[in-house]
């Protein structure tokens, strides 16, 4: 009779505890439908230095698995000048340090910079998933099921200076500049050592004013806080910072001081908090967000992962377990509305924003 009870009393619990996860899947899954959910920084399949072709099908997989609907994929194209990839041919190239950068003939990394924004458009071309090109195709593809891919760039060193190649990189499918990676360039100064103190250039500024005329999206993310509040002023549009954390909370290079996310917030901007290692568990990563939540409000923070770019907590992991943040954002007591606005409605609503301001020519 003891052992009927306690069995009777085990599958109760079991059936309580499965009910608690149905639950928070469904609930994940509700606000997933009225919502487009985006990954705002992210370089899937890694195909910014593989040897790769297009990014993987088992990778939009993974990210449709996770309930994303549209990954930003970054092109680093300070890698041409600094290393860390691996041509074409199968030979690597080896990884430079602080500002060391190779020396590279005039048309090199701009052809860099396009051989790997071809790998996005590869996949796009392959019927796997759909080009953003715009916010409408975003909604089409959601509609259809598909995910789609936002051609970026981080680090604008692959322009060479050219606001020439902004337009064709704009024309093939970019809507997204990241003006600085790990090197010092010509639009500006990094948030790593060793410190530059220039600030914005004349070149960034020019970036940042055809970006708002050809409605692209400017990201700050790894810009220096003299970069950052130049380019703040430079710019009519808001500004992101895409992935990083709170600085009052861990105090690496790569995260943001609470006067830095202020101004990106009284631009209209965002901050991207990342799934870092740092953080160890989804809770972790929350208490970032409800940094920025409590200084500047939730309509400026987006998520983004750097997929296949940096180390993750356990319930994230190399499987990209978006829905492990949904969680943790439920069981930090976020409503549906703050959880779809955290997810991807502020990205998205920044977005169309920022594309309605273009010359409707170029949108």
């Amino acid at each position: 009779m003891r052992k009927l009870l306690i069995g009777l009393l085990l599958s109760v619990l079991s059936a309580s505890h499965a009910g608690r996860g149905l639950a928070g899947q469904s609930r994940a899954e509700a606000v997933h439908d009225r919502v487009v959910f985006a990954d705002i920084h992210a370089h899937p399949s890694r195909f910014h230095r593989a040897n790769v072709d297009r990014i993987d099908k088992d990778e939009i997989e993974r990210y449709r698995r996770g309930l994303i609907d549209l990954v930003v994929c970054n092109v680093s194209s300070d890698a041409a000048f600094q290393g860390g990839y691996t041509r074409r041919d199968g030979t690597e190239v080896k990884r430079l340090q602080d500002n060391d950068a190779y020396p590279l003939k005039r048309g090199e990394a701009f052809a860099f910079t396009l051989d790997r924004f071809e790998r996005v458009l590869e996949t796009v071309e392959s019927g796997d998933a759909v080009l953003a090109s715009s916010p409408d195709a975003v909604l089409m593809a959601k509609r259809q099921g598909k995910l789609a891919l936002l051609p970026a760039l981080e680090g604008a060193d692959g322009l060479e200076g050219s606001l020439d190649n902004l337009r064709e990189l704009h024309r093939r499918g970019l809507r997204l500049v990241q003006l600085l990676h790990f090197l010092d360039n010509d639009l500006g100064s990094n948030q790593t050592p060793p410190y530059d103190a220039r600030g914005l250039t004349a070149f960034g500024r020019d970036v940042i004013r055809e970006s708002n005329r050809l409605g692209m999206l400017v990201d700050l993310a790894h810009a220096s806080t003299r970069t950052i509040m130049d380019a703040l002023d430079a710019s009519t549009q808001p500004i992101l910072f895409s992935h990083t954390g709170a600085k009052a909370l861990h105090s690496g290079d790569r995260y943001l001081t609470d006067s830095e996310i202020h101004a990106i917030a009284a631009k209209g901007g965002l901050v991207g908090v990342w799934p870092a290692a740092d953080f160890k568990t989804a809770a972790g990563m929350v208490r970032h967000i409800e940094h920025v939540k409590q200084l500047v409000g939730i309509d400026h923070i987006a998520i983004a992962s750097d997929l296949r770019g940096m180390s993750y907590f356990p319930a994230f992991g190399e499987e990209a377990n978006f829905r492990a943040i949904v969680d943790g954002l439920i069981e930090g007591g976020y409503t549906d509305d703050e959880i779809g606005r955290i997810m991807g409605g502020n990205f998205f609503r920044v977005w169309q924003q920022v594309n309605r301001a273009a010359n409707p020519r170029d949108r």
